[in-house]
């Protein structure tokens, strides 16, 4: 694990065992839709929008350490693969089937594998780009002293006109205060998130908790 990063003031609800519990009874109760909802999505991509319908991008995880990510493709094939998406106009780059995808988070389902595999959870921080870590400060680092999670609060809260580290405080509140309860609380706020494709009007008005985001770093 790399010697910046300390977990000694966060939660250890992160190293759990009840964690990883609800990772995997969360993974085994979505593993068949899933698959039903893969087996579907990928041959429309392939017809499309053509080869690859997925593709495995290298992010960084807990303790710095890399891993492949799978992705369903939403991007076109030119565009750069490691430019995070908060640096471009993504609606110029997105496939045919890509906006639909996006939208819903279609394009994330299989991660779940990645969260059986033990390289994520279910809630917790975004993975990274390497490159993008390679420049974190000292305050950014401390988001790799959990697993990246599938859902979090950063992604179904903070603006996405920004990137995921310079949303620090979202992943700071979390690591601090991760409990069963609170992971149960995200999965439940995701559900409509996912459902009303983080519309605006759901950003507003219909938050189903509020966190209070102002906590020691």
């Amino acid at each position: 694990m790399d010697n910046r990063i300390s977990n000694q003031r966060y939660s250890p609800y992160l190293d759990s065992s009840a964690k990883r519990c609800l990772d995997i009874i969360v993974c085994l109760i979505l593993l068949l839709p899933t698959i039903l909802i893969l087996l579907v999505i990928i041959p429309v991509v392939l017809i499309v929008d053509g080869r690859p319908a997925l593709f495995f991008q290298r992010r960084i995880g807990r303790g710095s350490r890399k891993f492949l990510m799978p992705k369903i493709r939403t991007m076109k094939k030119h565009t750069h693969p490691n430019k995070p998406t908060c640096s471009y106009d993504t609606k110029a780059f997105t496939t045919k089937t890509g906006s639909l995808l996006r939208r819903h988070r279609l394009d994330e389902l299989p991660q779940i594998f990645s969260v059986l595999a033990g390289k994520m959870s279910i809630v917790g921080p975004r993975p990274e780009l390497p490159k993008v870590v390679k420049n974190y400060t000292a305050k950014e680092f401390k988001r790799l002293c959990a697993r990246p999670g599938l859902t979090g609060l950063w992604q179904i809260r903070a603006s996405r006109n920004q990137p995921i580290h310079k949303n620090i405080r979202y992943d700071l509140y979390y690591l601090r205060y991760a409990s069963l309860w609170l992971d149960i609380r995200i999965l439940a706020e995701t559900i409509p998130f996912v459902l009303k494709a983080g519309s605006k009007i759901f950003y507003e008005k219909n938050r189903l908790y509020t966190y209070n985001l102002s906590v020691p770093e």
